[in-house]
Parts: C-alpha cells; sequence; structure tokens
C-alpha cells in the first residue's frame, strides 16, 4: 500500500485520457458566402437611375465574385415597391407557365429595361410632349392667338 508517488500517478495516468483534438475543417473558397448589399431598385427610376443602378450592380457581382446562378435571386432581393410586385407576378405567371423563367443576369436586365426604363422613357416623351402642348396652348391663349 505504500506506493511511491510515480507508481500513483502512472495508475492515474492509465485512466485520464486528455480529450480529443478538434480538427477543423478547410472550408472551399467557392462555397464561402458573401454578403453583397445591392441598390435598392424601386422599378419608377428615369434611365439615368437605371443604368447607375445596373453599373452599380455590376461592379458588386464582379468584386464579390457573384456566381451566375446567383445573380438573379440576389439582384430580385433588391427589387422594392412597385418591382418587387411586378417581379412576384411574373414569378406567379412562371409557376403557372405563363411566362418563361429568367434563367441569368443578362436576360433579367433585358426584361427590366423593358419592362421598367422603355416604358418610362415612353411616359416621360408623352409628359413633355403634352406640357409642350399646354406651354403653347397658354401662349396662344395668352396672347389671344387661336
Amino acid at each position: 500500500m505504500n506506493d511511491s508517488f510515480e507508481e500513483k500517478s502512472l495508475r492515474i495516468n492509465e485512466y485520464y485520457q486528455p480529450p480529443p483534438r478538434r480538427v477543423r475543417k478547410e472550408r472551399k473558397e467557392s462555397s464561402k458566402e458573401v454578403r453583397v448589399d445591392l441598390p435598392h431598385f424601386y422599378g419608377k427610376e428615369n434611365v439615368e437611375t437605371y443604368l447607375d443602378c445596373k453599373m452599380k450592380v455590376e461592379q458588386l457581382f464582379v468584386c464579390h465574385h457573384v456566381s451566375e446562378e446567383r445573380k438573379v435571386p440576389l439582384a430580385t432581393l433588391s427589387f422594392q415597391d412597385y418591382a418587387r410586385s411586378w417581379w412576384t407576378q411574373r414569378e406567379t405567371n412562371v409557376r403557372i407557365g405563363r411566362k418563361s423563367e429568367i434563367r441569368n443576369w443578362d436576360e433579367l436586365k433585358m426584361c427590366v429595361r423593358r419592362n421598367f426604363v422603355l416604358i418610362s422613357s415612353v411616359k416621360e416623351k408623352k409628359l413633355r410632349e403634352e406640357i409642350k402642348e399646354l406651354v403653347e396652348k397658354g401662349r396662344t391663349f395668352i396672347y389671344g392667338e387661336k
């Protein structure tokens, strides 16, 4: 029973085992999700605002190495107000088979340009013509001409 200190410590070490070391799994660079804050798109902007927004989004995609399959979902997350309503309706039409799915960033840009920018530029042109016409009518009324 008179064991030496060394004998006791050897017996204790028989029972004690250090906890296993954690092995860190290395992440692949491609699986790392990067947060990308895109500018909001409301769908009622003029041509210059749309082009500025589109250029910023494209620069962010390049800067953050956003893959082609993530571009459309990320871009549509930045839609607000009218643009969000339009996108929700479009997605519904895709599900029921009325519209084809937008598969890439270029298709989305074309669709947005067609539905917002071209329409707004046509509306702007009509409004300018109406204002010009009203101004001319106002002048004729003021000067008494017919």
